[in-house]
């Protein structure tokens, strides 16, 4: 049965339709990704790179999110058409602050992890 009850051009009479052309979630993906999988080796190793990246680039928006809330509720007091002296002296020194702590955290992890790999 097609979108508005008519028939869909190719299928069969004993085929059964979901009433949408989207592929459901875990449909040819998934049997790719465990195909890859069982390559093991480059291809493996390949997917378990771009995840991993993946992974960074969602970590790196999360923290501009939150960065981009917090200092906007701690500076911004009421929107208008242009940012007062106080608010963008604000906001610059707020996004310093940030970024200073963040490579403060980043840096002893790294020291960490270093000490413990050791």
């Amino acid at each position: 049965m097609g979108l508005f009850g008519g028939t869909v051009e190719g299928s069969s009479s004993g085929d059964s339709y979901s009433g949408s052309k989207l592929r459901s979630y875990g449909g040819g993906e998934a049997d790719s990704f465990s195909s890859s999988q069982d390559l093991g080796g480059a291809a493996g190793g390949d997917i378990q790179a771009q995840v991993a990246m993946e992974q960074q680039k969602l970590q790196f928006m999360n923290q501009v999110h939150h960065l981009n809330e917090t200092c906007w509720d701690l500076c911004v007091g009421n929107p208008s058409s242009s940012l007062s002296g106080r608010e963008e002296t604000c906001l610059n020194n707020c996004v310093d602050r940030f970024i200073d702590t963040t490579l403060l955290i980043t840096n002893r992890f790294a020291q960490l992890a270093q000490k413990m790999g050791r």
